[in-house]
């Protein structure tokens, strides 16, 4: 490992009269992670440093104490804004395995490689000596693809192979209607996903990583811009594994687009069904005394389902059985919920369909604001 490491005991003191919480949160929290990137590669011990700006009254040297660094933008405070104001994410413990998850072998295939950047990290950049042009060796991961093809499963498989808690969190919950939270609450992700040691989930990230917005015309479009470029520097300066998940295609915000790499989850094909059958119908399962190839073949023959699908039609003719208070779960009642789901996720295809139409529209139209040029049927 590295002999020095960003410091994480650097603390900011004072406050910003008339600047609004979030922005001076945000400030805090830059200045904090520039200081700490600083005197980790120039190898320095504690020190002090005090800042001005305007005409506000010199802050006596000898108030902060010899273990931290003092920044004063204005009036005393007295305590760490970061720390006090940034939100605290908690990570968890992952819930699945890598030998779990079921994927085509191209796709688990990318999925390792993605893992091994983090496991190979120390000995490339520490031993090998490329932390010096590289100080913060981090990946960033985007999983996309249909609804239940195992994103998320796959997610929790990669943290716990590494040895790693997972920090989950959903572009909704970062989202805010206050001005100037959403940018903090992704610096508080990032920042509590650094003093845990875990890698760091984002879902439902669309939003997120598409095209700023050139000509923001609403508090909302200015706000996603400013996650974007807090999610920016978070890509810079993290140190470990960031995976993403989207649903849909879209056309991503260039600088984002460069620090990605993307792993693609498609619906599975017959193998890929059938193994996934194996491991939802568990060995304590009451199932009717027939072949179990034979019953695995069965099913993995009925297309169009994806894993979830799957572990919900399983659920379902379990639950279905246990109230008839029937013994066995026969395969008609696995055909009959598993066709039911399918005919469930057609219908919510469709709605999707006119969803996704929609948002396509928004894409579009964000598309064209942030090259500059107004909305279809406005002139300059």
């Amino acid at each position: 490992m590295s002999s020095f490491r960003k410091s994480t005991n650097t603390s900011i003191d004072g406050s910003i009269p008339g600047a609004p919480a979030g922005e001076a949160a945000l400030l805090r929290a830059r200045i904090t992670d520039l200081i700490g990137e600083f005197a980790a590669k120039n190898r320095l011990g504690s020190f002090q440093l005090l800042l001005r700006h305007g005409d506000s009254p010199p802050i006596s040297e000898s108030r902060p104490d010899n273990n931290s660094s003092a920044f004063a933008p204005g009036q005393s405070g007295g305590q760490s804004a970061t720390k006090e104001e940034l939100p605290e994410f908690i990570a968890i413990e992952p819930n699945y395995r890598l030998d779990q998850v079921v994927l085509p072998a191209n796709t688990l295939d990318r999925l390792l490689d993605c893992i091994s950047f983090v496991e190979v990290a120390p000995l490339v950049f520490d031993v090998w000596g490329l932390r010096a042009i590289e100080p913060h060796p981090s990946i960033a991961v985007n999983f996309r693809g249909p609804p239940g093809t195992g994103k998320s499963m796959a997610a929790h498989a990669a943290a716990d192979h590494l040895g790693k808690k997972i920090m989950l969190s959903r572009l909704s919950d970062l989202e805010s209607k206050y001005h100037g939270q959403g940018p903090k609450n992704l610096v508080g992700l990032f920042q509590s996903a650094a003093r845990q040691n875990a890698v760091v989930f984002i879902d439902e990230a669309e939003s997120l990583l598409s095209r700023r917005f050139a000509q923001p015309e609403q508090a909302a479009e200015s706000a996603i811009n400013s996650m974007r470029t807090e999610l920016l520097m978070a890509l810079d300066s993290f140190d470990g594994l960031i995976i993403f998940a989207s649903n849909l295609p879209h056309s991503y915000d260039a600088a984002i687009e460069s620090r990605l790499l993307h792993v693609d989850f498609d619906l599975p094909d017959r193998e890929g069904r059938r193994a996934i059958w194996r491991t939802h119908l568990p060995a304590k399962l009451p199932l009717e005394n027939i072949s179990f190839d034979r019953l695995l073949n069965r099913l993995a023959d009925i297309d169009g389902v994806s894993g979830r699908d799957i572990k919900l039609a399983v659920i379902s003719a379990a639950v279905g059985a246990a109230r008839r208070k029937a013994k066995l779960i026969t395969e008609k009642m696995l055909i009959s919920s598993t066709e039911l789901q399918r005919s469930n996720q057609s219908t919510l295809s469709n709605e999707r369909g006119i969803q996704n139409q929609d948002i396509a529209a928004r894409i579009k139209t964000q598309i064209r604001r942030s090259e500059g040029d107004p909305p279809k049927g406005q002139s300059n």
